[in-house]
């Protein structure tokens, strides 16, 4: 195995970002983890653990009221009942159609040859409809409709009312990792722990693992994959290659431009993979202090997801300022672990991820410079700073990544977390498939079926496609 940086995992890593701190700088939370991945490989033994975040969710508002939201059912019922008591019941209605799309969606993460059509015309109309769609037909209350609506926003270059972003909510639930569907949590020692846990599984079954060695081409031999070529321009051979890259990088700057036909060629290059995600992450000194709910505990709603996301109209023009520019006023995901997991960090601190959208990977209005970052990240903290006027003075050290920070730190084409958008023509037989036109070439990363947010399902799916090759001799 193959690493280009000097730690395994990609996105879903853990580091030393600065003294006595263990930041998850990519991928931050837990929940489609293929639990069938987690069994066969014995993941426990080698150090993973997650656990649910809880509460789930936190929406603070301008005018003093909040939502806070998770496992209690009657808790839940409280909070919403403050804003509408007959949401009560919409929002239970609600949770019931999410977590059963998410369950249909889930069921064909590992097909063989994944078919959207293979929905009745009822659900491919939800997952094709947007997730304000979603959301609206079961509540009325714009906090709570908007809270319900961000699952359908993540990692995606779309508003909560175009269409497509229904499925993409889908998606977001159905993640089984934590034994509940749709439920998300956290990985004790941060996201790195997934892939170190992977990584010595690996390494106990007779893999061997290297970092620091990127690979600049994939050798063919007789039209069919034979092996690597490092950046050092050293060689190795092998019967078959598994690129965990993204589509574009795989296709268009690792594969021999004559080994693939003009049609494919055209298909990689229209791949939508221009991500609109910033990544912000925060040492603090204290923990936010946020006017909706007072105090630095740490308090229940410091471990939920922080949400600024006070109305879909408010998530729509976010996105519609992204077309000339970037949000005046962005969407924000807050995740703090530290109150649950203080290993983390030194003695009373803690690490706030932010995760901001939507700042595109070309904005409209001109190219990503430093000052603009810098700006972006002021924007950030006194959006943030307006539910929680402490939070300025309590930022020690930030670490910023925009789109084409992600793309340079992790090789994602466009900065995209997703390897491409999981929106219609991008998702089940849309997205690229394991089996590669090359022979003994393999994707095995979240360009193909069923995309991203550590899943590791499509490794799965590529190296079952591997095992039936092999007992077929097609690979040699």
């Amino acid at each position: 195995m193959l690493e280009r940086a000097e730690r395994v995992g990609g996105a879903a890593v853990s580091e030393p970002v600065w003294p006595g701190y263990t930041v998850s700088t990519g991928a931050y939370v837990c929940s489609l983890l293929d639990p069938q991945i987690v069994d066969d490989l014995d993941l426990a033994a080698h150090g993973y653990s997650a656990y649910r975040k809880e509460p789930a969710s936190f929406t603070p508002l301008l005018d003093g009221r909040s939502l806070l939201l998770g496992g209690d059912d009657a808790e839940n019922a409280r909070e919403i009942g403050a804003f509408d008591r007959h949401d009560v019941a919409g929002f239970a209605e609600f949770e019931r159609v999410a977590s059963a799309l998410g369950s249909l969606v889930a069921g064909e993460f590992m097909a063989d040859e994944p078919s959207f059509e293979r929905f009745d015309a009822s659900v491919q109309a939800q997952l094709r409809g947007s997730a304000a769609d979603l959301a609206e037909a079961h509540v009325h209350t714009p906090v709570l409709a908007a809270t319900l609506a961000t699952d359908g926003l993540i990692g995606t270059a779309a508003g909560p009312r175009d269409r497509g972003t229904g499925y993409v909510l889908a998606h977001h639930y159905a993640g089984r990792a934590l034994g509940v569907q749709g439920v998300w949590g956290f990985v004790r020692g941060g996201m790195g722990a997934v892939s170190d846990a992977i990584a010595a599984a690996a390494q106990a079954a007779g893999a061997t693992i290297r970092t620091n060695a990127p690979v600049a081409s994939i050798d063919l031999r007789d039209a069919r994959a034979s092996g690597v070529e490092l950046a050092n321009g050293e060689r190795i051979e092998a019967r078959c290659v598994l690129s965990g890259a993204d589509p574009k990088t795989t296709f268009l700057q690792l594969v021999p431009s004559n080994a693939l036909e003009p049609g494919f060629i055209e298909r990689v290059r229209g791949w939508r993979c221009a991500g609109v995600s910033f990544k912000l992450n925060l040492a603090l000194g204290e923990l936010p202090d946020f006017t909706a709910r007072p105090g630095r505990g740490p308090l229940a709603h410091h471990r939920a997801t922080i949400h600024v996301a006070p109305t879909i109209d408010y998530l729509q023009a976010a996105f519609d300022d992204a077309r000339t520019g970037f949000s005046r006023k962005p969407m924000l995901e807050c995740f703090m672990q530290t109150p649950t997991d203080p290993s983390l960090a030194p003695p009373g601190k803690h690490i706030l991820s932010i995760f901001a959208q939507y700042f595109p990977y070309e904005p409209a209005d001109g190219p990503w410079t430093p000052s603009r970052r810098d700006a972006v990240v002021d924007s950030i903290i006194a959006t943030l700073a307006q539910y929680a006027p402490n939070l300025p003075r309590a930022v020690e050290a930030t670490q910023a990544l925009a789109p084409p920070d992600l793309e340079a730190r992790f090789g994602l084409a466009g900065g995209h977390i997703f390897h491409g958008d999981l929106l219609p023509g991008q998702i089940f037989e849309g997205r690229f498939a394991a089996r590669t036109p090359v022979k003994g070439l393999y994707l095995c990363g979240s360009g193909t079926h069923p995309g991203g947010c550590v899943s590791g399902a499509p490794g799965r799916r590529a190296t079952r496609a591997v095992l039936q090759d092999l007992a077929a001799h097609s690979i040699r």
